[in-house]
């Protein structure tokens, strides 16, 4: 596992011929390894390297969608720098080339039933053309020409409405037909109305234009304009009015005024009678409403960004909210009428929808296009590791840190796993994985201001914080039970299993080996000690046969990497085989048989320690993102300690996680707490060098070699644990007497034999 975030670097001590010609070795080592793989590194003899890519995760954001014009059978829109035509027979979106040079203010908002893109061309003679894109059907493409003297061009679907200036202050309307000027209806206001120099146009279907004017009294008219022949037909409006909307069955306006007080005013498309009103449940007295009829509802919306609601006038419909919010909605005037809207849904999905009524009388939600997110800002790598199986790292996010994890499988190979919990920004040497109470970080106990230590996978239910003797401290190792912490100098093992501080000493080489400390000693230069962290007791210790004391300790397996950097001396040493290979003493990662080493190039030069003592060259990995500081290590490239498998970030902020190493450890088992007496419970617990796939602890009764229990179970990313209440499987309890365990794990990368171990228990009662 990569629990290397930060490395000590402190030196002392002189070095002697060994370790001098130890760095030698490695000097000339790193200097004849030339392969250079393309951007990632490969397992030796493997032609092409599974790899698994993570890129930073970006901010995103509502892009820009902005709804132009709608026809018969889709909607014109716009994203980003693109003009986009959306059908809704298939919703296929395709881009219309034709307006990529067209400035979108030239373009003519509306709705057409002959799905037409139009826009304004100004001519040299003060004229404007107006060009027609068939969208559909190329049959369509048009140009018009409207005279010079025509001013403010209105349009209500295929029908454009002007105005001339009469020289005496005063404006008539016409109904501009792209054709010769005698040939252009003028429209025939009512008695005493006149119009302003631009034309008040709020809506057409078919032949019938709804426009506004003003009375001789001064207050508003409105009316339903023949095109053809410029007659119009004034409307019963009293009072404010808004949202005039004409289908082919009915004309509609909402009002406050009046007789049936506030509502939708509904009336046949004859424009006679009295107006139906249509009540609305409106949240405010005076808020803008926006109001549409489709056949027997009434589709409505209270400001902009409010909530698109139903209400039926008639029908079998009932009244419901169509979407949560909206920013845009739009009448196909077309049968009984239809609804475009751009908004989200409940559950916050933005798209464009159609609303439409369906055969049985309610209406019918078609999404034609959900609006793809922008990105905003780009996400950057600032620290990870890497731990059976599971990728930490964390990503700085508009002024924001947070740390993610996802699986990357326990095979050789790397494989995308499951997503892991979130959570918040951690900075390097803040966080590791190894420990058997999940996630160790640290944070900042708030009474105190000291670090705390807390573990967990899930960031909503922590571990009670142990608080620590240090501020501002870093983790530099974790182990199933311990985590190695250091602060100020000093250095401290800290008990997870007991939430205790049980070890303190000056900072120093040191790192975690399971249930073991291994450590430099400073008064024997090339010595390192192996000491139960819980009683200090020393359990062993390995001759490194150098003159120098070691400021840095990496382990994997039976591998240990020590360095001297002031001395210029480091290597890697067996403590199996006590064979030596050599190392530079900087910029160091040692992993299950193989060592990774930042180069002054940027790159990591990769080389395989094989049992034997030789070593092998694994290729290069290039394209590494620069570290902001250092050489990288944890923030840049990482590894997992007890597997072959190494995570650098591009220069792109993507994690790349791959496989340099696949001639791996065996799996064993490093340490267990197996009680050799039960009086009828017992509690045993195996950890695993690396994770197994399967595992199975039989329990055999001695004396006539009967199997009174078996377990099993999958997954083990780090121990195997039993618990035995003392009966068989049968439910009865076991005579008392001597049993014998014996436990077998299947490797997870199926790489080597299963690990076994076995052993003798006197059940003490029956």
């Amino acid at each position: 596992m990569s629990r290397h975030l930060f490395m000590n670097s402190r030196h002392r001590s002189l070095r002697t011929g060994r370790a001098a010609g130890a760095a030698a070795i490695a000097v000339a080592l790193a200097a004849g390894l030339a392969t250079a793989l393309p951007a990632t590194a490969r397992a030796a003899g493997k032609a092409e390297a599974a790899e698994v890519l993570i890129p930073a995760p970006d901010a995103y954001d509502e892009g820009p969608e902005t709804i132009l014009s709608t026809g018969r059978n889709g909607v014109l829109h716009r994203e980003g720098d693109d003009y986009l035509w959306t059908n809704s027979y298939n919703r296929r979106t395709r881009v219309v080339t034709e307006l990529a040079t067209v400035p979108e203010h030239l373009i003519i908002k509306g709705h057409t039933e002959s799905n037409l893109a139009m826009y304004r061309q100004q001519r040299a003679d003060g004229g404007t053309d107006v060009v027609r894109i068939g969208l559909e059907d190329p049959r369509f493409n048009a140009t018009v020409t409207v005279p010079a003297g025509y001013l403010n061009l209105r349009f209500a679907g295929a029908w454009m409405v002007v105005t001339v200036d009469k020289g005496d202050g005063t404006y008539e309307m016409r109904v501009a037909r792209g054709g010769a000027e005698s040939a252009d209806p003028v429209v025939r206001l009512p008695a005493g109305a006149t119009t302003d120099a631009e034309p008040v146009v709020l809506g057409g279907e078919g032949s019938d234009v709804l426009i506004g004017y003003r009375l001789a009294d001064g207050s508003p008219g409105y009316g339903i304009l023949t095109a053809y022949d410029g007659r119009v037909k004034p409307l019963p409006v009293t009072g404010d009015a808004n949202s005039f909307r004409i289908t082919q069955s009915t004309v509609s306006w909402f009002s406050r005024n009046g007789a049936g007080g506030q509502g939708v005013r509904i009336l046949p498309r004859s424009g006679t009678g009295t107006p139906k009103v249509v009540p609305l449940d409106t949240r405010s007295t005076d808020s803008e409403v926006t109001t549409f009829v489709a056949d027997d509802t009434v589709i409505w919306h209270e400001g902009v960004g409010g909530p698109l609601r139903l209400t039926p006038h008639t029908g079998v419909e009932t009244e419901r909210t169509l979407l949560a919010s909206v920013e845009f909605a739009q009448l196909l005037g077309e049968g009984g009428g239809s609804v475009l809207a751009l908004g989200k849904d409940a559950s916050g999905v933005r798209a464009i929808h159609l609303f439409s009524q369906d055969g049985i009388g309610e209406i019918f939600d078609l999404v034609m296009r959900e609006t793809p997110k922008v990105k905003t800002a780009d996400g950057e790598i600032g620290a990870l590791s890497l731990d059976r199986g599971r990728l930490r790292y964390v990503n700085s996010l508009v002024g924001k840190d947070t740390l993610h994890g996802k699986g990357v499988g326990t095979g050789l190979d790397p494989a995308e796993g499951a997503r892991l919990a979130d959570f918040p920004g951690l900075a390097p040497g803040r966080f590791a994985d190894g420990s058997d109470e999940g996630l160790a970080r640290l944070v900042t106990d708030p009474a105190s201001g000291r670090d705390a230590l807390v573990t967990g996978d899930d960031p909503d239910r922590p571990s009670e914080g142990l608080v620590l003797p240090g501020t501002g401290g870093r983790i530099l190792d974790a182990a199933p039970e311990f985590v190695l912490y250091e602060a100020g100098g000093r250095q401290y093992v800290v008990d997870t299993a007991r939430d205790l501080v049980v070890r303190d000493q000056r900072a120093q080489g040191a790192v975690l080996d399971g249930d073991r400390l291994i450590k430099s000693a400073p008064g024997k230069p090339g010595t390192l000690n192996v000491v139960d962290p819980r009683t200090g007791r020393a359990t062993a210790s390995h001759d490194l046969g150098v003159d120098c004391v070691p400021s840095e300790l990496q382990r994997s397996g039976t591998l240990v990497y020590w360095s001297c950097a002031s001395q210029d001396a480091a290597g890697v040493y067996d403590t199996a085989t006590h064979r030596d290979y050599p190392a530079p003493v900087s910029g160091v990662l040692l992993g299950d048989r193989f060592l990774a080493a930042r180069e002054a190039s940027g790159d990591l030069r990769l080389t395989a320690l094989r049992p034997d003592g030789s070593t092998g060259d694994l290729g290069t990995v290039t394209g590494l993102k620069p570290p902001a500081q250092g050489d990288g290590r944890g923030t840049t490239w990482t590894l997992d300690a007890d597997a072959g498998k190494l995570a650098w970030v591009g220069a792109d902020d993507t994690v790349h996680v791959t496989a340099p190493q696949q001639a791996v450890s065996p799996l064993n088992v490093t340490h267990s707490a197996v009680p050799a007496t039960a009086a009828g419970t017992w509690r045993a617990a195996w950890w695993l060098s690396k994770p197994a796939a399967s595992w199975k602890v039989t329990l055999v009764r001695r004396s006539n070699g009967e199997t009174v229990r078996t377990w099993t179970g999958e997954d083990a990313r780090g121990a195997v644990r039993v618990d035995w209440d003392g009966t068989s499987a049968s439910g009865e309890p076991a005579p008392a007497g001597a049993y014998t365990w014996r436990l077998t794990a299947t490797p997870a990368d199926g790489s080597g034999a299963d690990a076994t171990a076995s052993g003798t228990l006197r059940a003490t009662t029956g």
